[in-house]
């Protein structure tokens, strides 16, 4: 049980970074940020991405990102 819980956080914590360095990329490219352009850039980035355990979490980001309220469930709500 301790090594879901912490493959969850973990995963929470990379799902938070991946937002991030979503938005400095747009920041960068001088894009508004919102919701629909860190969509967009969160899939090109998961196209980019060989590791299918990555590109799980950008999908999980978007989630996060579009339907916030259905991951706010505590730690298991995040797979």
């Amino acid at each position: 049980m301790k090594d879901r819980a912490y493959e969850s956080a973990s995963s929470e914590a990379e799902v938070c970074c991946i937002i991030g360095q979503a938005v400095v990329e747009l920041s960068d490219e001088h894009q508004p940020v919102n919701k629909s352009t860190l969509s967009l850039k969160l899939l090109a980035m998961a196209d980019r991405d060989r590791d299918d355990d990555r590109v799980l979490l950008y999908w999980i980001a978007r989630k996060a990102i579009n339907q916030p309220h259905q991951l706010n469930n505590g730690v298991s709500g995040w797979r």
